[in-house]
């Protein structure tokens, strides 16, 4: 299916842009576009800088793009309503750009292909393999005969984090091919697309647990474990915050042999208390998503938690740090 796109740029000065962006979001709301997509990058330091939220990585590109203008692509179906609601749109905006203050506007029109936008990356996902044994491959593509012989992972990420493909995901499944050696109780914190959870149940580890403050990664988490053939009966599936959540911290249960956490490295300290309350004793916490820089920073949080540090290893200017109880 193909879509008409409106793209909107507003090129007003960088201190009133915000209120303009959001008096043109409105606009669009209640003309009825109920698809359209913000990028504005103005108030990306302040972002950065306040508010008490860490950000581990941020990337070159989104950085090269501070300052920039703003702009607004608006989504319309390539049929007779949508070029309606096209013409409407566009002539409701043509009005306020004739109003002092809006005359910054810049509206353009071009066609993109429904595929384009939601499927392109796919193909830069192809199979490959992890570690010694095992091998992502993505639900849409063929094996390769070099890896046949793996343990195959199937996965789709679909809109979660975890192809596999990032040095923090292949970091963490490398320690847990290390550590698995069958019938462990694992955690999955922070699961994603469910990957570790499948590569821990892959590897020989009796029952698992997965949890993600998302519930849209929960389902497709668990949408890849029926994909990959696991046992409903031995893996259990969670959304929502265990750190707020009473019922829910109570309701996942503890002793666990393995914990996986390949979050960030301010979430990892948050939750260092808990990880130590729910991995049994002589368990192992594997803890990746942390940049390099704060490596050090973690090891000594958890150290201070009552963890020892077993092993670390660095790919790509991020860390993964084997922990026990």
């Amino acid at each position: 299916m193909n879509f008409i796109r409106l793209k909107i740029t507003v090129s007003s000065p960088a201190e009133l842009s915000p209120l303009f962006v959001e008096d043109i979001s409105n606009l669009l709301v209640i003309s009825g576009v109920d698809t359209f997509t913000v990028e504005d990058y103005n108030d990306l330091e302040e972002t950065l800088s306040g508010g008490g939220i860490f950000y581990d990585y941020i990337d070159d590109e989104l950085l090269d793009k501070k300052g920039k203008e703003p702009v607004i692509y608006a989504y319309f179906s390539a049929d007779n309503e949508g070029e309606e609601l096209y013409e409407s749109t566009v002539s409701t905006l043509e009005k306020m750009k004739s109003e002092e203050g809006y005359k910054f506007l810049t509206l353009s029109r071009d066609e993109v292909k429904d595929e384009d936008w939601q499927n392109n990356w796919k193909q830069y996902f192809k199979p490959f393999a992890v570690g010694k044994t095992l091998a992502v491959k993505p639900t849409w593509e063929e094996l390769t005969d070099e890896l046949k012989e793996k343990t195959i992972i199937e996965i789709d990420p679909s809109s979660s984090f975890g192809t596999g493909s990032h040095a923090t995901t292949k970091l963490c499944m490398e320690k847990l091919e290390d550590i698995i050696t069958g019938g462990e109780h694992v955690l999955d914190m922070g699961c994603g697309s469910g990957i570790l959870t499948i590569a821990a149940m892959k590897l020989g580890a009796g029952n698992a647990v997965a949890v993600d403050i998302d519930e849209v990664a929960s389902r497709i988490a668990m949408e890849n474990m029926e994909e990959n053939g696991l046992d409903k009966n031995k893996v259990l599936v969670y959304d929502g915050d265990v750190l707020s959540d009473p019922e829910l911290y109570s309701e996942i249960g503890g002793e666990f042999d393995v914990i996986c956490a390949n979050i960030v490295a301010g979430i990892i300290i948050m939750m260092a208390d808990m990880f130590y309350e729910k991995l049994k004793a002589g368990g192992k916490l594997i803890a990746s998503g942390i940049i390099s820089e704060r490596e050090d920073e973690v090891r000594e949080a958890l150290e201070k938690c009552g963890f020892k540090t077993l092993a670390t290893q660095s790919e790509e200017d991020w860390s993964v740090i084997v922990f026990t109880k």
